[in-house]
């Protein structure tokens, strides 16, 4: 059965609206069109094609479809798996290439919501261009473009005027150019990936007139012949960037900075080697940030100060996640944490390390940053081959008895000498502590013996908080916002009977839950 459009022959049997399959009738036959599109809706774009050999009704039904599809690899795994075809004398790619141009340019008059394309292998830029303007015409709202790296492409000018895309997503192992005009009067989501802007001029132009955009991804892309560069968008609210840690050549050196200038921003993501000087500026309203610094072994002087300028940039966050790599930068850098601004709005810290001494001293300037910082959440526990250190002791009595903290939930809990220690001085030193969350680890989990001497142990540290409440939870940690709904209002119910409302701990198996309140 090929994909091109096929009128039935004699030898296909007619089905009328009235015919009768044992005791049932042929409902399908009398759907309406509206009916038979919405059928077609759920199959792949192969698969619609296909129907139409069915009946003479359903011949052009999928001209119409409005969600686009067109991926070699599913193209010619389909093609693979079918046993009625017989097309070997003609190269599969081309027939991928003749397929995607009877879609395209054989749709009707309606609308297509998303069209999705991925192609691999070789393909001429006015073909490109001739799919894309199809799409163009038919009022695009989703753009889904994966593009082979061989060919270097120059995408048509409509693209970039489209007053009907929403949604704009581009992966192109090549140098892009833009036309010097572009404007997208809708689009709220963009994606780059691993493209690389070639020029100044050109990406300057890519990077302007997006009035409405919320959400914008550079992952992985290269930067070419740039300067600087300023993305100043009102409007967004998410960003991403991404650079590749094994892209060597991801910038001409050290010397290409990018300005952003995004005072609506809600969240960041920014994962970066540092090769590009990002300069965060009026990023007055984040809420949350990723910031994960891809750490080398030796970071080249010039780099030192794009590691201070990124976190002062993100100093009114509510929500901030550090990552190892992020952690290591900053004890390469001297004088990191005196350089920075009050994070006067935070009241997240999540570490997304293996916490060990030498991390201390971060952690205390942190503290001392962070004014109104309420939860504390050590996300992968505690480095299992860190051995305490002594001076860590001079250290933490720096920290005001005052500190904010009010929640701290450490993961992979093992009792360990180092854990308990920092503990026994969290529980001291946080006269607001409410409650305190462990996740025990596997080793620990499998010792009840060790688990009941660790248990008396927390009982006995000394506290300088009332009230507070502990648990011991001998599973895996569950990511926060992650819970089933019903096991929430059950477990709150329980809480609730006991007076235990201080503290909430879901996981699938009720039984695995342990609750001890801590007494004065």
């Amino acid at each position: 059965m090929d994909d091109a459009v096929l009128l039935p022959s004699s030898k296909h049997q007619k089905l009328s609206g009235e015919q009768i399959f044992g005791e049932g009738i042929d409902i399908i036959s009398s759907l309406s069109v509206n009916g038979l599109h919405h059928i077609i809706s759920f199959l792949s774009t192969e698969d619609s094609i296909r129907t139409s050999i069915l009946l003479r009704r359903w011949q052009y039904l999928w001209t119409s479809i409005s969600d686009i599809n067109l991926d070699v690899n599913s193209y010619l795994s389909g093609r693979r798996n079918d046993t009625d075809k017989k097309n070997d004398q003609c190269p599969m790619g081309q027939t991928f290439l003749d397929f995607v141009d009877r879609v395209l340019h054989l749709h009707d008059a309606s609308d297509i919501k998303r069209l999705h394309l991925n192609i691999d292998g070789p393909v001429s830029s006015s073909r490109l261009s001739s799919w894309i303007s199809a799409a163009v015409r038919h009022n695009v709202q989703e753009l889904d473009l994966d593009l082979p790296g061989r060919t270097q492409f120059l995408l048509p000018c409509c693209l970039f005027t489209c007053e009907s895309l929403l949604v704009f997503r581009l992966f192109m192992n090549r140098f892009l150019k833009a036309p010097s005009f572009i404007y997208f009067s809708s689009l709220k989501t963009l994606a780059f990936d691993s493209l690389t802007f070639f020029d100044g001029e050109s990406t300057q132009n890519l990077f302007s007139n997006y009035p409405v955009l919320e959400e914008l991804t550079i992952k992985y892309c290269g930067w070419k012949n740039i300067k600087t560069l300023a993305i100043s968008i009102p409007t967004l609210k998410r960003f991403t960037i991404e650079d590749d840690p094994l892209w060597s050549e991801a910038a001409d050196g050290l010397s290409c900075v990018v300005k952003i200038y995004t005072p609506n921003l809600i969240d960041l993501k920014f994962t970066s080697n540092l090769k590009i000087h990002f300069h965060l500026c009026e990023l007055s309203s984040i809420v949350n940030a990723y910031i994960d610094l891809l750490y080398r072994e030796m970071l080249q002087p010039d780099v030192y100060p794009r590691v201070i300028g990124v976190l002062r940039g993100i100093c009114n966050v509510e929500c901030l996640t550090l990552s190892e790599d992020t952690l290591l930068s900053i004890l390469d850098v001297e004088n990191t944490m005196e350089c920075l601004r009050t994070f006067n709005n935070m009241n997240d810290l999540e570490l997304n390390a293996e916490f060990r001494s030498s991390f201390t001293e971060i952690l205390i300037n942190l503290f001392e940053k962070s004014p109104q910082l309420e939860f504390l959440d050590f996300a992968w526990g505690f480095d299992p081959d860190d051995i305490h250190d002594h001076n860590v002791d001079l250290m933490l009595e720096r920290v005001p008895s005052c500190c904010s903290v009010k929640e701290f939930s450490l993961s992979c809990f093992e009792g360990k000498p180092t854990e308990m220690h920092f503990l026994k001085f969290l529980l001291k030193n946080a006269t607001l502590l409410e409650s305190m969350t462990l996740y025990s680890g596997p080793v620990l989990s499998e010792d009840l013996e060790k688990e009941v001497e660790v248990k008396n142990q927390l009982r006995a540290f000394p506290r300088g908080s009332a009230g507070l409440y502990k648990a011991l939870c001998p599973f895996e940690r569950l990511r926060r916002g992650s819970w089933d709904v019903v096991h929430t209002i059950f477990v709150l119910t329980i809480l609730y009977i006991l007076h235990w409302a201080t503290l909430v701990v879901i996981c699938e198996d009720m039984d695995e839950i342990e609750l001890f309140p801590f007494y004065v």
